[in-house]
């Protein structure tokens, strides 16, 4: 059956129309595919090329139809150079169609014939047709998508080769139909193929971004999880509620805070959360308090779970609910109880400290790094009614009136540059009356948390009342050392003055009593001059111990330590001593070291020392009692010399001034009339004087001892023997055999 050329061309231009819908349509939905928008264009070109040839006589519908079909070929080029992911400028589209246009023309004009006029034209659009279908053949992937982008590419290369013979079989009255059929059977194809490209294109898209949503999601709830996590982690109770009062979210530190479990607590009103009228009254929001916008902070006192009420600072924030028309409010409960009470103890302690500072008659004082005064607080005023704020931006020595480069201002500055405390610094400033002031401070340095110097901290103290009192003991102490120093050269004086007259008496007595002369006639006389002689003598011995003590306490005193043989100085001493112990049957013993026991002392003064021990011991001691004198070595390089007696002992009352001048043990008539009490006095003074040392033991009834300890004589070591003790009368009688 005989198809005719205008039913063939309207077959052609329907199933052109369909794919440039299809083509439309895939153009408008959503991530398209790059180029269909060039190849939908050049699909409506080609319907229009083909009403052309069925409405518009011959021969303009010839020439009008190659234009408009050359235009589609550079279309349907620029769709495949994009969808091969190729750029492509729109003026070059243009530019290309002119120049077809311009052939199609010139040929119609000059003549050249049907197939001269329309092979450039048909070339061009089969060429970009069999492109289209290779670049598909090359990105097809794999799977079922590949395979329609395999057909697709098949049928686009066909429809490319049928163009190519256009210019040939066109003219052939009999083929002219079947080749617009065929070409409609092509453009179907090709929109089918395109369809189903286009639609597992979309699918891969949707597959990928409900990927990427489900990603997304993920993410958002593993945010919202960290978030959450964050949230209570927060030691901070927080709470988020709607304008209903119901709590849409809360942190760990809330739910500890209303002793709820966590999932116990959304949902229900903030009211039965927080069973507090407080609470309940300073959480109440409404939609006023959301679209003003701005935060309230409030004070809050409630009970806590144990029932103590703490104190808190609520905030509260209002905001919109992403994703709803929902407004809620933030609430952040800050728990001040413990600050609260931390700045209540301080504020204690800061009143504590300034009572302290009021009531002290000290005052405090803060400096800088560069030494100046920034801070003070005293109470009571001083004697000198001292103002320590008038110093306030000085240092101690733009203040001070001394010299600062005294010895004592030299050291205080080294330990102000060396970091170091101080205590006792005492120095003078300006009063306010302009009156000299004295002041001791003390200070510490200070330091931040980083180690860095900050200045000093401390306290000062007015003094000036006592530095006034100390130049007057000063003065008083300066004139009785001058008043005793004039007594003791006075006493040294008369005692010499003294001496003579009795070294008459002594001598005219003696002669007196041994008639040296001749006879005196009366045994009376002699009497009288032996008594006369007696107390000149113990005169004498009364003016040797003033003149002693005097020359002592004066420094006139010169000692000229020696080696001295310990023993003999004893004997020496105790055959002085020895009848005066015989006439009141004293049992008196000697101990020393079986081998030699040498001081270094002066022997005047040691001997002194001995015998007025002795004699003081015979002198308290009752008939028939004993006396011991021990020498031995101690305290390493000295050597204890101790009288021992069985004496009357010294009342414990006594016993501290026992050495001072004048003093003496007992007031007993007989005892009074025996010496002036300046025996112990000149043996401390001359212990002292050696750089020894005196210990008195005494027990009333009982007996007392006296011990010295005097400087050893180096040598090779002091003799360790056991100590011997003898009866110095054997002693004292065989001397005397040898001496006779």
């Amino acid at each position: 059956m005989a198809i005719s050329l205008q039913t063939a061309v309207l077959g052609a231009m329907l199933g052109t129309f369909l794919l440039a819908a299809v083509l439309t349509y895939l153009r408008i939905v959503s991530n398209a595919a790059p180029g269909i928008g060039y190849w939908a264009a050049g699909f409506w070109i080609q319907i229009v090329t083909y009403a052309c040839m069925i409405f518009v006589r011959s021969p303009l519908n010839a020439v009008l139809g190659d234009i408009l079909q050359a235009a589609a070929a550079m279309l349907m080029l620029a769709g495949a150079w994009v969808f091969a992911g190729l750029n492509i400028r729109p003026p070059v589209v243009v530019v290309g169609t002119c120049l077809v246009a311009f052939w199609v023309l010139f040929a119609a004009i000059v003549d050249l014939g049907f197939v001269a006029r329309t092979l450039p034209v048909y070339l061009l659009a089969g060429s970009v047709l069999l492109f289209a279908g290779v670049l598909l053949w090359r990105v097809a992937p794999h799977g079922a998508a590949g395979f329609w982008h395999k057909v697709v590419a098949v049928a686009f290369a066909l429809w490319g080769l049928h163009r190519f013979d256009y210019p040939f079989l066109r003219p052939v009255e009999w083929f002219a139909p079947y080749g617009f059929i065929i070409a409609e059977v092509l453009a179907i194809a090709v929109a089918i193929g395109l369809i189903l490209v286009a639609q597992h294109r979309l699918m891969e898209r949707a597959e990928a971004e409900g990927a990427a949503r489900s990603h997304a999601d993920e993410a958002l709830r593993k945010q919202l999880a960290i978030q959450q996590s964050i949230i209570d982690a927060i030691s901070i109770p927080i709470v988020l509620e709607d304008l209903a009062g119901k709590i849409i979210s809360a942190n760990r530190a809330f739910a500890e805070l209303v002793n709820r479990a966590a999932d116990n607590i959304v949902g229900h009103e903030i009211g039965d959360v927080l069973s507090d009228p407080a609470a309940a009254r300073v959480f109440a929001v409404d939609k006023d308090f959301v679209l003003r916008g701005r935060p309230e902070i409030l004070d809050l006192r409630m009970a806590g779970p144990a029932g103590a009420k703490r104190e808190f600072v609520v905030s509260k924030v209002p905001l919109l609910i992403e994703g709803t028309d929902r407004p809620g409010v933030v609430g952040v409960m800050q728990d001040l109880t413990d600050r609260k009470r931390v700045e209540r103890q301080l504020f204690e302690s800061e009143k504590r400290f300034r009572d302290f500072a009021e009531a002290s008659s000290d005052w405090l004082w803060e400096t800088d790094t560069e030494g100046r005064f920034t801070y003070f607080a005293h109470g009571s005023r001083d004697y000198s009614g001292l103002v320590p704020e008038s110093n306030l931006g000085k240092s101690r020595f733009e203040a001070t009136i001394e010299d600062l480069t005294s010895e004592k201002w030299r050291k205080h500055i080294a330990d102000i540059e060396a970091r170091r405390p101080f205590s006792g610094f005492r120095y003078l400033l300006r009063g306010d009356g302009g009156h000299e002031v004295a002041v001791v401070i003390n200070g510490i340095p200070v330091f931040d948390n980083d180690g860095e110097f900050v200045g000093y901290r401390g306290t000062g103290s007015d003094v000036t009342q006592q530095r006034e009192a100390e130049i007057s003991r000063d003065r008083a102490r300066l004139d009785a050392e001058r008043a005793n120093r004039a007594k003791s050269e006075f006493l040294a004086t008369m005692s010499h003055e003294f001496r003579t007259p009795l070294n008459a008496i002594l001598g005219f007595s003696e002669m007196l009593s041994k008639e040296v002369l001749g006879s005196l006639g009366q045994d009376t006389y002699r009497e009288y001059a032996e008594a006369i002689n007696d107390s000149g003598a113990h005169m004498l011995a009364l003016v040797n111990d003033i003149l002693d003590i005097a020359a002592i306490e004066a420094g006139k005193r010169t000692l000229n330590k020696e080696e001295i043989d310990l023993l003999e100085l004893m004997k020496d001493c105790t055959v002085e001593v020895s009848p005066i112990a015989a006439d009141k049957s004293i049992n008196l013993e000697v101990g020393v070291p079986g081998a030699q026991l040498t001081a270094y002392a002066d022997e005047r003064s040691l001997h002194q020392i001995i015998l007025n021990l002795l004699s003081n011991s015979v002198k308290f001691t009752p008939e028939g009692g004993w006396i011991r004198l021990v020498a031995q070595p101690d305290r390493g390089d000295m050597i204890a010399i101790s009288v021992e007696d069985s004496g009357e002992g010294i009342p414990p009352e006594k016993l501290p001034t026992i050495t001072d001048p004048f003093a003496q043990a007992s007031s007993h008539p007989h005892h009074s009339r025996e010496g002036t009490g300046l025996g112990l006095s000149i043996v401390k003074s001359l212990v002292e004087a050696h750089g020894g040392e005196l210990k008195i033991e005494s027990t009333l009834g009982v007996g007392t001892k006296v011990t010295v300890w005097l400087q050893a004589a180096l040598g090779e070591g002091l003799p360790q023997d056991p100590l011997e003790l003898a009866g110095p009368k054997a002693v004292l009688e065989e001397d005397l055999g040898g001496s006779s």
